[in-house]
């Protein structure tokens, strides 16, 4: 199936999903729901062993969820997509889904990823990434939190301490940071390295049966099975909070400023600062 922000090929057992929508690869509703089709597909896939995500962008692997369409969002536009699960996003929905997936899922970054994008990656069994990527949750400092899953995978990821440092410093860290902040894998001073690690775990992983994978990662799934809830619970209080947050005129005024501002290489590639001074005039006003 063809999809229009991605794109899959399938090499014996492997899947690879790149990412390639637009000039800095905004995570839009229709991506979330493209990918969530794509997932849906791949629970009742019996021959995929690993599915690897990686982008098609060499400065971007996910800029950030699509700030047109939280604007939709919040003038009611039905236009938007939903997910399968009542009471969340089309995005919590997707992160949901990715982590009940039979298959191994692995996320190569190299670049950009924030927001949407960050929240998308949390979802992962596994993520690697190139020390020069950048990962950063700029929500805070525009008003608002991370609503699509981030607020409550990254505590689970790195540990409370540091998910609220990254999320209330709204700055970028780097690929080496990740690392040490228990975000990803490991991190590779080049593209190149990635690149062959990647490869080398996944060729690792493919010799081993569906079977043996499945049952892997069933134990795990298992042991982590009562934190579901407090996941649920954790992203219903995202968009709780998140609707607290937009009852606020001058958050809603400066979401609106981001999304006419926004989705540009100049404006993304320093998105703290392009949030920065728009925040700044917005409060001015």
């Amino acid at each position: 199936m063809n999809y229009s922000t991605f794109t899959t090929k399938k090499n014996d057992d492997v899947l690879s999903v790149t990412i390639d929508n637009g000039d800095v690869n905004v995570m839009s509703a229709t991506m979330a729901a493209e990918l969530l089709e794509l997932v849906e597909q791949l629970a009742e896939d019996s021959e995929t062993k690993v599915v690897v995500f990686d982008s098609a962008n060499a400065e971007f692997f996910i800029a950030h969820f699509d700030i047109s369409d939280i604007v939709k969002m919040i003038d009611g536009d039905e236009s938007i997509p939903t997910g399968n699960i009542p009471g969340l996003n089309i995005l919590q929905a997707l992160v949901l889904s990715i982590q009940d997936l039979p298959q191994v899922t692995v996320a190569k970054v190299d670049g950009i990823c924030r927001g949407g994008g960050f929240e998308f990656m949390l979802a992962m069994d596994m993520c690697f990434a190139s020390e020069q990527s950048k990962f950063c949750f700029p929500e805070a400092s525009a008003g608002f939190l991370p609503a699509g899953g981030g607020s409550t995978l990254l505590p689970i990821r790195a540990g409370n301490q540091r998910a609220l440092e990254v999320m209330l410093t709204g700055r970028d860290y780097s690929g080496a940071e990740a690392e040490r902040y228990n975000i990803v894998n490991r991190s590779f001073a080049t593209a190149e390295e990635l690149n062959d690690y990647v490869a080398s775990v996944v060729k690792q992983m493919c010799a081993n049966s569906s079977s043996a994978i499945q049952a892997v990662k069933s134990v795990p799934k298992e042991t982590f099975a009562l934190m579901k809830d407090g996941m649920l619970a954790g992203m219903t209080q995202e968009n709780v909070s998140m609707g607290q947050c937009l009852s606020d005129p001058v958050v809603n005024a400066s979401i609106r400023k981001l999304a006419e501002n926004s989705g540009t290489r100049d404006t993304e590639l320093n998105l703290p600062d392009t949030i920065a001074n728009i925040y700044e005039c917005s409060i001015t006003l």
